[in-house]
């Protein structure tokens, strides 16, 4: 087999009978997939995932961003600093309340909007390319109620 005896990822795979290590192990190898598909725009996941989040509603705070998506709010701070400096999105403070910073996406980000999306599409036609129909929808029912136990961790 070539591994001197150790164990081959896909044998661990196949053995592991133990739901978090899998999605750890998922999470960890589609993070690094993102990077790799996210390097050339000098962002990460947690960038991308706001810019999606914007590309939807822009316009929402970083609070009601935080909160939607599961963040972290120093996560979403720091991030939200980043993606000004990279030219990505502008913050407006909100008239109503001066607390309130609301996150506006740049003509940069606008421009790249069908390009962002296709990395989010490739990356899930890939996880899902040996599914059928019902297959995928089974898969996206357990997935919800595995983040929904989650939730409450």
């Amino acid at each position: 087999m070539g591994l001197n005896n150790e164990e081959s990822v896909i044998q661990w795979i196949q053995d592991i009978d133990i739901p978090a290590a899998l999605i750890s192990y998922s999470y960890r190898t589609i993070q690094k997939s993102f990077a790799k598909e996210l390097s050339p725009y000098h962002i990460g996941w947690g960038h991308f995932a706001i810019l999606m989040s914007l590309y939807e509603n822009e316009g929402r705070s970083q609070d009601s961003l935080a909160l939607s998506r599961g963040f972290d709010k120093t996560m979403i701070a720091k991030s939200v600093v980043r993606l000004e400096e990279e030219g990505f999105v502008h913050r407006v403070t909100d008239p109503d309340d001066k607390r309130v910073k609301r996150l506006y996406l740049t003509e940069k980000s606008r421009n790249l909007r069908h390009e962002m999306e296709q990395i989010g599409y490739r990356m899930n036609e890939f996880l899902l390319r040996d599914f059928g129909t019902d297959e995928s929808a089974l898969a996206m029912k357990i997935l919800r109620k595995i983040a929904l136990n989650a939730s409450e961790l």
